[in-house]
């Protein structure tokens, strides 16, 4: 698949050089940032070349015929760049968040189904061993219906007193790193989340200006509450990305956890059962591509398959109507009804 890549900041040069080379199915055609301080900086680091680096999306469009377009980009070039691409005829995939509102999420929606083409939000931590397990596990009732769920993020971000680019973003919690909890949520409990009740804060010597804490309970209906608690300051023992997890069955109680630092993040992946006072750790499924690889891999798949995605954006409205929810209750201090934003 011919796609063009735009945004070429730090994150969208890591996706060029770790991630787009483990998807031989995509050949990248073109790319283009705003900037010209990344565009350089993406030559330099030869990532792309000064023929093939636009300063426009529409000029990357013009200049390549692309198939899709990979929409690296910060938040705010979310919609700009997945608009001209729809609305020019190519398949969209997009970092998360997949806009700075629901609203904007349903337009670009509503424009790729009336284009008839796919538009989809790369939420990454679906594709790794542990939650594959999980999800089946959750699916086919293994130790009978689960009924309560608790969560744990902790991770320590500026101990070296040097501030990075998500410390000054407005909500550093939810919205850079909680929503990939909340989709995780949705994808390992097989429902929708209706009721969300978190308080987030920041301590004053953090090098966070928005609220880097935060604390709260995520229903998925009204037999199910997940307790959630997440930190960006804790000193205690690092969780892996995926956060830790447990889960009260009928029949047993399932521990796991997901995604630890680097390439090879997989192999932290693991899931325990505790059942009849005995634990034993489970075998994991192998997973081809794991990470934000396996993001593209699914999204060049089911364009090929003429199906759609399991990260579709239509499914991904779920996971930003939760975080954006979330942001709003712990701002009101209230509970914050889903259906009120879906």
């Amino acid at each position: 698949m011919r796609i063009v890549q735009v945004g070429l900041g730090g994150f969208g040069r890591d996706w060029a050089k770790n991630v787009i080379p483990r998807v031989p199915e995509v050949e990248v055609v073109g790319t283009a940032d705003v900037f010209a301080g990344s565009r350089d900086r993406a030559i330099a680091a030869g990532l792309t070349t000064a023929a093939d680096c636009h300063a426009t999306v529409e000029g990357a469009l013009e200049a390549t015929d692309p198939e899709a377009v990979l929409v690296t980009a910060s938040l705010v070039g979310h919609v700009p760049a997945a608009r001209a691409a729809l609305e020019s005829g190519r398949h969209v995939l997009i970092e998360k968040p997949f806009a700075p509102s629901v609203a904007e999420a349903k337009e670009l929606i509503a424009l790729a189904d009336a284009q008839g083409l796919t538009v989809a939000v790369s939420q990454n931590y679906r594709f790794f061993p542990a939650v594959q397990a999980v999800q089946k596990i959750v699916a086919e009732q293994t130790y009978g219906e689960l009924h309560a769920v608790a969560l744990d993020f902790r991770q320590m971000s500026g101990s070296d007193g040097v501030a990075g680019a998500h410390h000054a973003l407005a909500e550093p919690l939810l919205v850079d790193m909680s929503i990939h909890h909340f989709d995780l949520i949705r994808a390992v409990l097989g429902r929708e989340v209706t009721t969300v009740d978190l308080r987030t804060w920041d301590p004053s010597w953090s090098l966070f200006t928005g609220p880097s804490e935060g604390a709260g309970l995520i229903e998925s209906g009204p037999d199910l509450v997940t307790s959630y608690r997440a930190s960006w300051v804790s000193s205690g023992v690092r969780t892996a990305w995926a956060g830790e997890w447990r889960m009260d069955f009928a029949d047993a109680e399932v521990w796991w956890t997901s995604r630890g630092d680097g390439p090879e993040g997989w192999r932290f992946d693991e899931v325990r059962v505790r059942q009849g006072g005995k634990v034993k750790t489970l075998e994991l499924p192998s997973v081809a591509r794991v990470d934000r690889a396996g993001s593209l891999t699914e999204f060049v798949t089911a364009i090929e398959q003429g199906r759609e995605p399991v990260i579709s954006g239509r499914n991904n409205l779920g996971s930003l109507a939760t975080t954006y929810a979330s942001v709003e209750s712990a701002r009101t201090r209230q509970p914050v009804q889903l259906a009120d934003w879906l």
